[in-house]
């Protein structure tokens, strides 16, 4: 399916949401899994991701730094206690971030995947836990690549943006 297409099947949440993303002008989608090929609680996976975040800014920025970084974290693959049976291993719980990185994404790249392995023992290892290997993390340098990965990054968002762990995005413009 081109994206054209996709976009006509697209709710107007999905398309304002994406449009939303898309003026933080990310340049990095990255796929962070989870071990288990059970589910992981939306919950936790917050928190997870909390450490995540919190790590990642301390190392681009330094602990005292006021600074942040643009990152849309929607988490995929949990389910309610009724839909947990329904869940395969390839529908396990991961989490899609758009990231604005101040430098080039691809000098993050290793900092991202050992701040994520160091944030909990849930945590996979991405060139282990993620099906083909380095496509986990992947810079985004046209326009048309952003809105790809930004339209992939919101298909569960069809009715509303309960996926979207929006504590961890800031508002506004930044950096």
């Amino acid at each position: 399916m081109d994206t054209t297409e996709y976009e006509q099947r697209q709710t107007r949440l999905q398309a304002t949401t994406r449009d939303w993303i898309l003026r933080g002008e990310p340049n990095a989608f990255v796929t962070l899994t989870f071990k288990s090929e059970a589910e992981v609680s939306f919950r936790y996976a917050e928190k997870v991701f909390g450490t995540f975040a919190h790590e990642l800014k301390c190392q681009l920025f330094g602990k005292k730094s006021k600074k942040r970084i643009l990152m849309v974290p929607i988490i995929e693959g949990y389910a309610s206690q009724q839909q947990r049976a329904a869940l395969t291993a390839d529908q396990r719980t991961h989490i899609h971030c758009l990231f604005r990185f101040p430098q080039n994404p691809m000098s993050c790249k290793e900092a991202v995947r050992q701040i994520w392995v160091a944030s909990s023992g849930a945590c996979g290892n991405p060139t282990v836990h993620c099906p083909d290997e380095d496509r986990w993390f992947r810079e985004l340098g046209s326009d048309e690549t952003k809105r790809i990965f930004t339209n992939y990054a919101l298909k569960t968002c069809g009715q509303d943006t309960e996926a979207v762990l929006w504590k961890f995005v800031p508002s506004g413009h930044l950096i």
